[in-house]
């Protein structure tokens, strides 16, 4: 036997007083367990050998010391799936990711990438350029999906709020997320961008954990009556109360942001469904063109005439105060709104839909 494995066996010699049979015997039995856990030498040989990026001495480290526990890929999915439209916590993301120590985007992914690794996620992260626009773009694939999606929310909240990025977009395929970045000064808060791809409920739940009373009742009347109940703000209501028409104008300019003349009847036409859906005043609101022309059907559940004469005037205001020439009628449960074919009373609108 050559020097080098005499040299190997030496702390099986050692504990064994130089019995050369005897620390063989040893060390045939710690490879015997080695591949009854590896299925090959190779495999047994990429685990134990120092340096190794499968070496499991980090994982059991962290698993003994309490820091982390082993979770069943099932029951991770189920946590991450059920949690999804909820931002993580900053201490989470923090914890995760040390701002202290990532200080630019190559040394996130030189961070992720090494951890990775270390932990088996088999998980790999990289920076591109979209051609398009040359928007930088943060490619995560392979690996568990939830754990993908798990970590693509960490970077991005940690772009936002760590290194003054926002993400405009997130497309997610079946073995990959690409994460589309743009620049934005945060001062520590979460970017619109990250809410809106990432935490579309978060404001929502912290509302209900805030007052659960009040919303679980709110669930269980709307679902009871199948959401034939009407949500009003009470100004708005005690206007319909002393037989007036309310003004909703200053919803639509607060939701687009410019007032009512300077919003096109596109966007006019997505904040009148976003007002039916809010209020609960119709069942469904439909754009049609028949004929060149613009026409909105608005289905409803009112059976009383005053009451849907009012809901005419209440929608009529709306497109008139924008500015449109409209043509109202109504049809048992259907309010017909359609637009003149020179539909709008200022020279600088267009009635281009």
């Amino acid at each position: 036997m050559e020097d080098e494995y005499l040299q190997k066996l030496q702390p099986f010699l050692d504990k064994n007083n130089g019995n050369l049979s005897a620390a063989i015997r040893d060390a045939i039995e710690l490879a015997d367990a080695a591949l009854q856990g590896h299925g090959s030498v190779e495999n047994a040989l990429e685990y134990f050998t120092q340096g190794s990026t499968k070496y499991p001495e980090i994982r059991n480290s962290l698993i003994e010391s309490g820091e982390c526990i082993l979770i069943s890929q099932l029951s991770f999915r189920w946590f991450i799936e059920n949690t999804d439209g909820i931002l993580i916590d900053d201490e989470l993301v923090s914890e995760f990711l040390n701002p202290y120590q990532i200080k630019n985007v190559s040394d996130l992914l030189e961070y992720l990438n090494a951890r990775s690794r270390n932990m088996g996620w088999e998980i790999e992260v990289s920076l591109n350029t979209w051609e398009e626009d040359k928007t930088e773009v943060i490619v995560l694939e392979n690996g568990d999906p939830s754990l993908r999606a798990f970590i693509a929310e960490v970077i991005s909240i940690f772009l936002g709020r760590y290194l003054s990025m926002d993400v405009s977009f997130v497309h997610r395929k079946s073995n990959s997320i690409r994460i589309f970045l743009k620049a934005y000064r945060s001062d520590m808060e979460v970017p619109p961008g990250i809410r809106k791809n990432f935490g579309t409920l978060d404001y929502t739940l912290k509302e209900i954990r805030s007052k659960p009373e009040f919303w679980i009742s709110q669930v269980e009347k709307y679902k009871l009556q199948r959401y034939q109940r009407i949500n009003l703000n009470k100004d708005v209501f005690e206007i319909f109360l002393s037989g007036e028409i309310p003004d909703v104008i200053s919803f639509f300019e607060v939701s687009a942001g410019k007032p009512i003349q300077e919003i096109p009847l596109y966007e006019l036409f997505a904040i009148f469904k976003k007002l039916i859906s809010v209020t609960n005043l119709a069942n469904d609101v439909e754009r049609t063109v028949d004929r060149g022309k613009i026409i909105i059907k608005i289905r409803h559940q009112f059976s009383e005439e005053i009451a849907i004469a009012k809901l005419v005037k209440l929608f009529s205001n709306i497109f008139q105060t924008a500015g449109y020439i409209i043509d109202v009628r109504t049809v048992s449960n259907l309010i017909i709104i359609e637009f003149a074919d020179t539909c709008y009373v200022y020279p600088s609108r267009s009635c281009k839909y």
